[in-house]
């Protein structure tokens, strides 16, 4: 009967993540290690009118150059820039703390 077949529930497909298939040889990739300290960047401005201010940044960075490297490539986005109205970030002059607790998660 064609009618007892049709009503048998079909197998479902096997799922294969494509994270779970690794070639034949290959190690698996490293476990994360522990996360990266949270430092406050805090950079001059200065307005055309001669108004001063500042604008930080919190950023994850080992050590106080990456941290303020991080936050110079962040000054110069376009919603940076909009954010301090256009004012001129003097990045020369740019300082880096780490923050409260020294690990925001």
């Amino acid at each position: 009967m064609a009618l007892a077949s049709a009503s048998r529930p079909r197998p479902l497909p096997s799922i294969v993540r494509p994270s779970a298939v690794r070639p034949s040889g290959t190690a698996p990739a490293p476990a994360p290690g522990p996360p990266l300290p949270v430092w406050l960047v805090t950079v001059p401005t200065a307005a055309a009118d001669s108004r001063g201010g500042v604008q930080v940044f919190a950023v994850r960075a080992a050590t106080v150059p990456d941290a303020l490297a991080l936050a110079e490539s962040r000054a110069a986005t376009p919603s940076a820039v909009l954010r301090r109205r256009g004012a001129a970030a003097d990045l020369a002059q740019a300082t880096a703390a780490p923050a409260a607790g020294g690990f925001l998660v």
